[in-house]
């Protein structure tokens, strides 16, 4: 029996099992829980999106805020509302991974509303310290931006996209995982 490790690194795409895309790109995706895979060994660092409130309540923000709460205290410490954290991001290394809180919008309820929230340019610039700073890491993200910030998914898997080739280059690897079993 593998283990969902091997699952993630090994499989073809099923729940738990990720695969490439696309032969030229080096973005994997999978479907599961990304905490639960991150507690397993898949991931060195996962990165999801926060607004600027220190809400930490809806989406995978919620599920970290309560599974790691001192998480939820480090965003805490951060003023809220302030406009500054765009493009920086808070972070906390719980147990064998690193969570990085990643100020991608500013406000919240963009979904809900029909609104993009999404800040795009902040992502870029946390994508490229990130490639910087952990780029030979193995990373997984949630569907960032692309749910509760009502962001435009085209765009946004471009992003990961071309971060996935960057930090595969420099022996990393970026996993997109869809929350579902």
């Amino acid at each position: 029996m593998t283990t969902i490790v091997q699952q993630i690194l090994n499989g073809p795409a099923q729940s738990g099992q990720t695969q490439t895309v696309h032969p030229d790109m080096s973005l994997k995706h999978t479907k599961g829980n990304l905490i639960d895979l991150a507690e397993a060994g898949a991931f060195d660092v996962i990165v999801h999106g926060c607004n600027c409130f220190n809400t930490m309540g809806s989406g995978i923000a919620k599920e970290i805020r309560e599974r790691y709460p001192m998480v939820f205290a480090i965003d805490s410490l951060t003023e809220s509302g302030d406009i500054m954290k765009l493009g920086c991001w808070t972070e906390v290394e719980p147990s064998t991974f690193l969570i990085i809180n990643a100020y991608t919008q500013y406000g919240y309820k963009g979904a809900k509303m029909n609104v993009d929230l999404f800040e795009y340019t902040s992502f870029q610039l946390i994508l490229q310290k990130l490639a910087s700073l952990h780029g030979k890491k193995d990373f997984g993200f949630p569907y960032i931006g692309m749910g509760l910030a009502g962001g435009d998914k085209p765009i946004i898997m471009s992003m990961l996209e071309d971060f996935a080739i960057q930090v595969s280059a420099i022996g990393g690897s970026v996993t997109l995982v869809e929350f579902g079993k």
